[in-house]
Order: structure tokens, then sequence, then C-alpha cells
């Protein structure tokens, strides 16, 4: 018998502390590594880069910024609300290495156009070409993530995963904020330095997908038995009727619409006050910038604490004690009273440990849960409720960003955090599952 006493399958390589599941080599491990150090950074610049689109590229009045924002996201969400799903099923069919390749060819393509357009309508499509690549990203990313880990290690692999997301943020959204002042300096005009800054990122984008082209695994060998692929499709939705994993689904489309606010709305929030102090654009983007690096670095240094408890904790507790650290986060930095002052710090600090906590405890739970048959499909439909939150999020907060105040989306989503703390109590109260459980396929 190849499954020893503590659930670990020696038939697996180990990465370090990380069992591996039959098949996946350390070089399949090692490129999703890298992947991971790339690639929320690529999905979130374009929302930093807003900011200065908005001021320098298209002079759209501050007074707008939220509603201009908040509906380009909205239809970005749309698109790939439509397409994570039949993705994630269609991963079960021709293995999920393609799909990553190409969301990484589109995010290129969206990084070389976005940065020329010359009216709010030109913008919005060109974010709806970015958003197809944000769909395959997004779906193959948590896909994976499910793939490679046996059971006992997956919080590990994840926190592995999400410490490189932080540290990439960290270090390339700071390099992008760096570059728009540089190349002013250089003797670029504000409009040139915004096109070249994003043309580097395009680059990036176009060198991430070779590395998922030819590192990642080729197919999903385990998964012997194909259905239809819309029934495949359906597997996914129809999984809910399990109540932890409906729990699941809920935590995906809060903790991604906590990622959105943070994204779509924290540096053009700070952005706007520093204008208003009199600093121009770039040197405003690059204080809001500093302190969203601040937050990244809190949520860079948070997994190995968070993953110790999913390793050990029933997940549902794990996401109940996680989205507490969530809605304090929001709360704080919501009601703020000087958001360039030096109590920021603190609070993008709370705000960052919450973010990441919500996002491990999430993924964590859904890996669990899912059967391995339809695991594709599953997660195809976490990511469809992911980007259903994201969705609702940016139209929210955007209408509250323009109508009540900069920060109400950070209050509106404490508020929401504080939902599911109470759904997730309830699950790990009339559900209970041991962390080492592996529900069956």
């Amino acid at each position: 018998m190849n499954v020893d006493s503590t659930g670990f399958d020696h038939r697996g390589l180990r990465f370090g502390p990380i069992w591996l599941m039959p098949g996946v080599s350390y070089r399949h491990v090692a490129a999703l590594l890298v992947i991971s150090f790339i690639t929320i950074a690529l999905l979130t610049m374009v929302g930093h880069s807003n900011a200065y689109i908005l001021n320098e590229h298209l002079a759209i009045p501050p007074s707008e910024h939220g509603g201009v924002v908040g509906r380009m996201t909205f239809y970005s969400e749309i698109v790939i609300l439509l397409l994570v799903g039949p993705l994630g099923a269609l991963s079960d069919r021709i293995g999920r290495r393609s799909i990553f390749a190409l969301g990484f060819v589109f995010l290129a393509i969206g990084y070389t156009i976005y940065p020329t357009a010359t009216s709010v309508a030109q913008l919005t499509v060109y974010r709806l070409i970015f958003a197809v690549g944000a769909a395959c990203i997004s779906a193959m990313l948590a896909t994976v993530l499910s793939d490679y880990p046996q059971e006992p290690s997956r919080g590990k692999l994840v926190a592995s995963s999400f410490f490189l997301n932080g540290l990439g943020m960290v270090i390339l959204v700071g390099l992008f904020g760096g570059m728009l002042g540089w190349f002013q300096d250089a003797g670029a005009a504000p409009i040139q330095a915004g096109q070249y800054a994003m043309w580097c990122v395009a680059a990036l984008c176009a060198i991430a997908a070779l590395v998922a082209a030819k590192g990642l695994q080729p197919s999903t060998a385990r998964v012997e038995k194909k259905g239809p692929f819309l029934e495949s499709l359906v597997a996914g939705l129809s999984q809910a009727r399990n109540p932890r994993l409906a729990l699941a689904y809920a935590a995906g489309m809060i903790s991604r619409g906590d990622m959105s606010v943070i994204s779509t709305f924290f540096t053009l929030w700070l952005t706007q006050v520093g204008r208003s102090r009199g600093m121009d654009t770039a040197d405003a983007l690059a204080m809001g910038i500093r302190f969203f690096i601040v937050l990244q670095t809190s949520a860079l240094l948070w997994p190995p604490v968070v993953s110790f408890f999913i390793d050990r904790l029933d997940r549902a507790l794990a996401l109940a004690l996680g989205m507490c650290l969530a809605a304090a986060g929001y709360l704080t930095v919501g009601f703020i009273p000087d958001p360039l002052g030096p109590m920021m710090y603190p609070a993008a600090v709370l705000m960052g440990i919450g973010e990441m906590s919500g996002i491990l405890t999430a993924q964590s739970l859904v890996g669990q849960e899912a059967p391995a048959k339809n695991r594709g499909a599953v997660i195809g439909a976490f990511s469809f409720f992911g980007a259903l939150g994201i969705l609702t999020t940016v139209l929210i907060g955007g209408y509250l960003f323009d109508n009540w105040r900069p920060s109400a989306p950070f209050i509106y989503m404490g508020f929401v955090n504080c939902l599911l703390i109470v759904m997730a109590t309830v699950t790990f109260l009339l559900r209970p599952r041991p962390p080492g459980v592996v529900v069956a396929g």
C-alpha cells in the first residue's frame, strides 16, 4: 500500500516539505512557483495604472473616477464570469498549461494597447481583451494549486504560492510605480512614460507565457474518465449541494471581492488625496503604491502563520478566523481619518493580513472539498463565484466611491466579511470535517 497512516502517497515526489501528487515533477512545481511570483502582480497592475491613465492620458475629472473604474471593471468581470467555468471544465479535457499560456498572451496584448486609448470607451474595450487573459489565468492558477499537492501538504503549497504572489506584488508593483518617474526623469512626457511602463509589463507577460507553456504539467493524467463538456461544467455548480463547498464558493466570492477593492480603489483613492494636496500624478501614485507595498509586505509575511492553522484546524473554522482579520482590516482602513498619515501604515498591515487570511483559507477549503473527478469544474465554479464577487464589489464600490466617500468600498467589504464569519461558524458547528480528510471523487 502506497499511502501511509499520515495520508501521504509515497509514489509522489517530495519538494521540500511538500508532498506532490504522483506524476507531478520538480520542473512542474518550480514552473508553478515562478508563475506564482509573476501572476497576481500582472493581474493587478492594470488597476494601479488607472489613476495615472485617467488623470494624464484621458483627463477625466476626479469626481468621475470611481464610476469610470467601477463600470470598466464590471464589464471586464462579466467576460471573466462567462469564461472561467467553461475554461475550468475545458482544462479537465485538454490540460492546464495551454490555457495558462494563452492567458498570459492575452495579458501581453492588453498591456500593449491599454495605454494607447484615447477615450473611456476605447479603454474599456482594451480592458475586455485583458479580461480574457485574466479569466484563463485565474481559473488555471487555482486549478493547478489543487492538482499538484497531496492533501496533507495542501496548505503548505497554497501558502508558498501566495507568499510568492505577495513577493511579486511588492517587487513588481513597486517597480511599476517607480518606472513612471524614471521615464519622466529621462525626458519622457507623462503620456509616454505611462506607455513605456506598461509596455515593460507586456514583455513580462510574454515571459510568463513561455514559462507556462514549457514548464507546467502537460495534462492531468489522474482524471481517468472525462464526461461530456457540459456535464463537467454543470458538475461544478451541482457540487454546491455540499454545504462546505457552498461555503467555499461564498468565500471565493468575498475573498476575491476583497482583493478587487484593494487593486481597484486603494491607489486610486490615495492618488486623489495626494493630488488634492498639490502633488503631481506620478508622485501621488508613488505615495499610494508605497502604502500598497506595506500592505502587500504584511500579506507576504503572513502565509506561514495562517498555513499552520489551516493544516491543523477544521477549514471552515480557519475560514471564520481568517475573515475576522479581514473584516477588522477593511473597517480600520475605511474609517481612517488621514489616509496619507502615519496611522495608514499599521492599518495597511492589518488589511494585508486580513486579505491574505481570507484568500488562503478559501483556497484551502475548496481544495479539500473538490472531488478529484470534477476538480477542474469545481475550481472553475469557484473562480466563477470569485468573478461574481469582483463584479458586485466594483459596481457597488464605484458608486459609493463617487457618491458617499472614497473609503466607502473598504467599509462595505468589512461588513460583507462579517456576514461570511457567521456563515463559516454555522457550517463548522453543523458540518465539521478534520483537516486531513479528502473528499471522495
